[in-house]
């Protein structure tokens, strides 16, 4: 069997090789350097030094994927078993019997030491390595990502990735710390993932979970909705998000209510739709975006302005 033969999935469901997400609406990896195997790695300014980060990595993949699937370019399916195969060798035993790609270097905003781990990270790995899974006969794949779910079935304070709504509904953190964050992007990627999981193995336990995720959407995604922007977060920091990020919520909340056939999910990314297509409502975002600066310096949210270049 060569390496991009389709096999069956565990459970008999084979998830579409086209990961709903379009990428390239957002991104075209095109700012990061490249090792020897051809696995991007991202420069971080206040680290002055590239790093491998498992995010970039998984998207990278699946949008190679993306492009195998629609293109039949089998140099992308090539590109993408190599970043599947970065996954399964990388992931570490986070905690017993969690399986989790661990980020080894510090956050300025959120405040995470080294190590952490993270929803997104996870997630989105979980949702290439399935696919890479279709295409490659080997059982690694699979293995890593019946670790890496387990994140998902415990508490941040348990070596999870679990943190709650105020109603105490589930909200998976991209960034894992003792104050939670709540950022609407990494959940939404992360409930992906979850998905993702559930058809392919035909898991009850993650589909459960996937269905309380879906609840706690309706009962608290208002909570990220200015009346004419979007939060990027639940931070008592309460930053608007960027446009890009609007447009990347606006994507997630149409995929997952394709998944799930939840009307307030469409209804909810129209309305966010309508703010990005707003004059008034951009110049408002404008004109908090500018007062947000000066209060999260002033409340030593923000570092003072370095001038450190990226590398050429």
């Amino acid at each position: 069997m060569n390496a991009f033969t389709t096999i069956p999935a565990a459970s008999g469901t084979k998830l579409a090789l086209a990961y709903p997400f379009r990428f390239a609406a957002t991104e075209d990896f095109s700012d990061y350097r490249r090792d020897e195997t051809g696995v991007p790695t991202v420069y971080y300014a206040h680290l002055q030094r590239w790093v491998y980060n498992p995010i970039t990595i998984s998207q990278f993949g699946l949008h190679q994927l993306f492009r195998f699937d629609r293109e039949g370019d089998v140099r992308a399916a090539l590109q993408a078993q190599t970043m599947a195969d970065w996954l399964a060798e990388n992931q570490e035993e986070w905690r017993p019997g969690i399986g989790a790609w661990v980020f080894r270097f510090d956050l300025l905003f959120y405040g995470p030491r080294q190590p952490w781990i993270s929803a997104l990270a996870q997630g989105q790995a979980i949702s290439l390595l399935l696919r890479a899974a279709q295409l490659a006969n080997t059982a690694k794949y699979e293995e890593a990502c019946r670790r890496a779910v387990r994140a998902f079935h415990h508490s941040v304070a348990e070596g999870g990735v679990v943190q709650h709504f105020p109603d105490g509904s589930p909200v998976f953190e991209e960034y894992p710390t003792v104050e939670p964050s709540l950022v609407l992007n990494g959940h939404l990627f992360a409930m992906l993932g979850l998905h993702d999981y559930a058809e392919y193995f035909g898991d009850p336990a993650a589909a459960a979970l996937f269905a309380q995720c879906l609840a706690g959407l309706k009962a608290n995604l208002a909570r990220y909705d200015t009346g004419y922007w979007n939060h990027y977060d639940l931070h008592r920091s309460a930053r608007l998000t960027s446009a890009d990020y609007v447009r990347i919520h606006v994507q997630l909340l149409n995929i997952l209510a394709g998944l799930s056939g939840e009307a307030f999910l469409a209804e909810t990314a129209q309305r966010w739709q309508g703010y990005l297509d707003s004059p008034w409502c951009r110049a408002r975002f404008w004109a908090g975006k500018v007062v947000e600066k000066v209060r999260l310096r002033l409340n030593n949210y923000l570092p003072p302005p370095r001038a450190l270049r990226q590398p050429e």
